[in-house]
């Protein structure tokens, strides 16, 4: 076979993952929207087009000028690969802390690229039988070793964060741990760079590997969740807004309306008949409006949050006033006729504290409060009462009610996801599991104690700032889980 038609035949693997890359990565930005991961996942994407692409042009060309140049446009796109999958990765496992060695990354990536058009990086090239091929120079051992170290922790952070996970979510990350590893192989090319006569199988690695995450990304919505909770939570809080707006505007205006009503009934204008009452009413509407706006606009944070908890960066939680999160609750709860008046909270100690998310806190006195409100009109009566102590390195917050009381058989399978006692529609079953996964996220624990026909106590335990659990928490995920399983057990 002539040797222009072998060239011709080694550069189709490369012209066709070339193409093939831009279908992937455009494909993703336009079904998932531009996102902190599609944009990762988009710079891999073109990252290995330029290179396969860059490829394809050497393996075909028979001048050495024309590939002394390719060689080294080439390998530009290839030093930052390994770091863009890298990033990638910090992303998929939620680890901000990352950050300053992602940067460190990028800028050796910048630096090995400014010494290219020197003999540093890449040496020259040298011709094989499939054309011709860069040659590594004296700091080439450099983006080796760089990609070693970057592929090793990308493995670390997808493991941990697989550990932490489950469900879905676990499923999606032992994807993302399988491309690693395909991408892993590709690094057989790099004893070509060294002389070693085969044809670069790693196209066909990268190939299989960006394949995978582009399935993962779309087929397993690995993007999805939050995008579409993102975008249903703006939806909705623009026109909730509105109607908070409008309600607002009726309450500054209705009390001169009703000034003049009365006056014009005063003075024989208008004859009140029956809507005297009626007319009353319609100034305590505005208030109740806003009242059931905060209260759904709460809930569609909530409902945002749920899906966005295991992206939550630990190292930035900061101390919070326990009792000023129970003011805040028992604020924004959209409270039915009679229920405030059927809470008590007991003295809590304004320097008591907890280490965390006040809003996640807030959230978890939402659903309790829910729960226990339709449990008493259920019941038809009970009360609730809300106290917080601090026992060793916790704060400890207990939330009683005297409603009905959870069945035995009942009561083990209460944070379980979608398990609900409740009518069908009247709830999914979700908002004790949502507590369970918050506290845990805080570092802290839930559990029930109930007496059928007397009682529910639900008892919250999150880290003091500055104790052992507190500094614990920033800790990887699953060294953190157990010692705070440990500091728990003393």
């Amino acid at each position: 076979m002539p040797s222009d038609m072998l060239s011709h035949m080694y550069a189709i693997p490369t012209a066709f993952v070339s193409a093939m890359f831009v279908v992937f990565g455009l494909y993703v930005v336009i079904t998932q929207g531009v996102t902190r991961l599609s944009m990762p996942f988009l710079m891999m994407c073109v990252t290995t087009f330029a290179w396969q692409g860059t490829w394809t042009l050497l393996f075909q060309t028979d001048s050495p000028q024309i590939a002394a140049v390719l060689v080294r446009v080439g390998y530009l796109f290839i030093l930052f690969l390994p770091t863009t999958f890298y990033h990638f990765v910090t992303e998929v496992s939620a680890r901000r802390r990352e950050q300053p060695y992602l940067l460190a990354s990028y800028g050796l990536c910048v630096v090995l690229a400014g010494l290219l058009p020197g003999h540093e990086v890449i040496a020259g090239y040298r011709q094989f039988f499939f054309g011709y091929y860069p040659e590594a120079g004296p700091l080439h051992p450099l983006h080796v070793a760089q990609t070693v170290l970057l592929s090793a922790r990308s493995a670390q952070l997808l493991i941990a964060a697989r550990k932490a996970a489950g469900g879905e979510a676990r499923r999606r990350l032992e994807l993302c741990l399988a491309s690693l590893g395909l991408y892993s192989f590709a690094a057989v090319d790099y004893a070509v760079n060294y002389g070693y006569p085969f044809y670069p199988p790693g196209v066909l690695f990268i190939a299989l590997s960006l394949g995978l995450l582009a399935i993962t990304i779309v087929r397993y919505h690995l993007i999805h969740p939050y995008a579409l909770a993102a975008t249903i939570a703006h939806e909705i809080a623009t026109p909730l807004a509105t109607i908070g707006m409008h309600a607002d505007e009726i309450a500054s205006v209705w009390t001169h309306v009703f000034d003049g009503y009365r006056m014009a009934v005063a003075h024989g204008l208008y004859a009140d008949g029956d809507h005297g009452g009626q007319s009353e009413r319609i100034s305590q509407l505005a208030a109740s409006i806003r009242r059931e706006v905060s209260g759904t606009s709460a809930m569609v944070e909530m409902a945002l949050a749920s899906f966005t908890l295991d992206r939550m960066d630990r190292s930035r939680f900061v101390p919070h006033a326990v009792e000023h999160c129970v003011t805040t609750a028992l604020e924004r709860y959209p409270f039915r006729s009679d229920e405030r008046a059927r809470i008590t909270v007991l003295p809590i100690d304004a320097t008591l504290r907890f280490s965390g998310s006040d809003t996640l806190l807030v959230f978890v006195l939402f659903n309790l409060l829910k729960n226990a409100f339709h449990a008493i009109r259920v019941s038809g009566a009970g009360d609730i009462t809300i106290s917080a102590v601090a026992e060793q390195d916790f704060c400890v917050l207990r939330f009683r009610d005297t409603g009905p009381g959870i069945a035995p058989d009942v009561l083990p399978h209460i944070f379980d996801a979608f398990f609900s006692t409740k009518r069908h529609g009247s709830g999914a079953g979700m908002g004790l599991a949502f507590c369970r996964r918050a506290t845990e996220m805080l570092g802290g624990t839930i559990e029930c104690q109930s007496t059928r026909g007397s009682h529910t106590t639900f008892i919250v335990r999150l880290p003091a700032p500055g104790t052992p659990a507190d500094r614990a928490l920033r800790e990887p995920p699953v060294r953190a889980r157990r010692r705070l399983q440990s500091i728990r057990a003393r």
